[in-house]
Formats: C-alpha cells, structure tokens, sequence
C-alpha cells in the first residue's frame, strides 16, 4: 500500500501491510523482500483532475510503473506476478459484440490505452518473470458497489431508467469470482505467459440485474426504458449543465453505447484451458452486496 492508503480493513485482517509506490522504484525492494507471487492492482482516478493531468498520470503509473515492478520483481526474486488488466485493453469496435482475447485491441479511452501499454510491458519481460494477465470487465461486490452503483441507487428511489430495452447483454463480474480466478492462475502452472479474461460465466441483460437487485432489495420498481436516439440528442445539453453544475460532463458518449449496446467479453477460456469452476452466481453475487450494502446504511 502507499503511505496514504486507507489500511483500516487490512489492520483488522490476518496480513502484513508493508508500503510501498510504483512510482519509487526504492521503496519496491523492501516491501517485495521475501514475496513469492505478486498481485498487482493499480489505477488513478480522474476526480479532481484536468483531463490532460489525469492522462499524464495515468499514463506514467502504468508504463513506469511497471517497469519499476518488473525490476523490482526480479531484483527481489519474485517468481509469479498476477496482473489485472482490464477488458478496457480490448476496446471495442462498431458492430462487433462479442469479443475474446484473440479480439484486436482498441481501445477507446486513457484507462484502456494505459491498460494495454501495461500489457505489452509486461508480455516483453515475460521470459524473465512467469507473468499471466487478468482482463476483468466491470467488478462490483462488497466494499465497492462498482458496476452495479447505479442499478442499486435507482432501484432505493424505486424508478430505474433504461435506455432502450433493457435485453441487451453485458458482461460483469463480481469480485469474489474474480479473486477466486486470480488466486487459481497463480497456482496453475499452464497459466503462466498468457492472458484470460475474467468474468462471470455469462453475460447479464440489464433487465436481469435490475431484477436480481431489486428481489435482493425486496423492492417494487418501476422501469422507464429511454430511447437510445433520445439520450443521444439529449447528451450535449445534460453534459453542458454539467459542465456548469457539476465541473465534469454528466456522462461521455462512449458511456451510453456501452451501457445501450450488446457487449459481451466471452470468458470461458480459463474454463475450458484450465478446468476453472465458477464458485457464485449472479443472485447469489448480488444478495452478497446487498447484504453488505445494507450493514453499511442502516
């Protein structure tokens, strides 16, 4: 963790908390003394930041940052590093709905060409650390609603906006199947050298999750489904109140085609290559979070 993490869950568990920055190649050498496998899990926020910093700071963290992780890993004698990536390394393509590791990557936004920058870093040093790649899609779970944010908060108010008609499909994951995946690739020697991506065994209609949320909630809601057309017209006027209101756009174009399309990541590699059996299911993923949800705002 850095100096200005919030270690407060970590104190309260059975581990260690040794410090340490991507950024300070110096300060990597004590906290990776001893360390067998890394997991390594880093991003920037854009809150509080021009567009032009949030680039140049992301940018740095993942090409720097991983040069210094990967000299660091073999000057500690790091054997196994797990790295997570995001499907945002893939992009996506007009037209093209389904997509695999073998898909072309395109990536449409600084995380996404940060990701892949990380990516090819790390494939180009992978004769001298055993290195796999993690590439999840949206995450949401305990400690962090991710995903699922939006869908939770209108289902509270009981009126859920949809754009569309809520049967397309995306692909999320919750976090305990993808910890439970790094955890198997870190064990699996047949991982080693290549990169899966790690999500729920099957995409989910948003009309599903507004489903499993509000039976996890034990709600009664009603569905408003939007137009696509409409919202997309409607976009330079909410962005421009915005702008105003709020300091940052309301939300970007290639948000709402994520969200109105059909996108699904096909992560069934790790199961057919490896075996891997996924241990939750989407109701029961949900009921998690929302239990969890529901401790925290009482």
């Amino acid at each position: 963790v850095r100096t200005s993490s919030d270690t407060t869950l970590l104190n309260s568990l059975d581990v260690e908390v040794r410090q340490g920055d991507l950024l300070d190649l110096a300060s990597l050498a004590e906290a990776f003394l001893g360390i067998d496998t890394i997991f390594c899990a880093v991003n920037i926020k854009l809150d509080g930041k021009t567009i032009s910093k949030y680039q140049e700071q992301i940018m740095s963290l993942h090409r720097q940052g991983t040069l210094n992780l990967i000299q660091a890993s073999k000057a500690s004698g790091v054997g196994r590093l797990i790295y997570f990536s995001s499907v945002a390394a893939i992009g996506y393509k007009k037209g093209v709905n389904i997509y695999n590791e073998s898909s072309p990557e395109n990536p449409k936004d600084a995380y996404g060409i940060a990701k892949l920058t990380a990516e090819n870093i790390l494939k180009d040093a992978s004769g001298d650390l055993d290195i796999t790649i993690l590439r999840p899609p949206g995450v949401f779970g305990e400690r962090g609603l991710g995903a699922l944010t939006k869908v939770i908060l209108f289902v509270e108010k009981g009126i859920v906006p949809i754009i569309g008609s809520g049967k397309n499909k995306q692909s999320l994951t919750y976090v305990g199947n993808v910890i439970n995946q790094a955890v198997f690739l870190a064990k699996h020697q047949d991982a080693i050298g290549k990169t899966y991506i790690v999500t729920d065994k099957c995409a989910y209609s948003v009309n599903e999750l507004v489903g499993a949320v509000s039976s996890a909630r034990g709600k009664r809601i009603f569905k408003i489904h939007i137009p696509f057309w409409f919202v997309m017209i409607s976009l330079p006027v909410l962005n421009f109140l915005g702008k105003i209101f709020l300091k940052k756009e309301f939300i970007s174009k290639e948000s709402i085609v994520a969200i109105a399309t059909g996108r699904v990541f096909d992560g069934s590699k790790i199961q057919k290559e490896l075996g891997y059996k996924q241990e939750y299911d989407l109701s029961e993923a949900v009921a998690r979070t929302i239990d969890w949800y529901r401790r925290v705002n009482v």
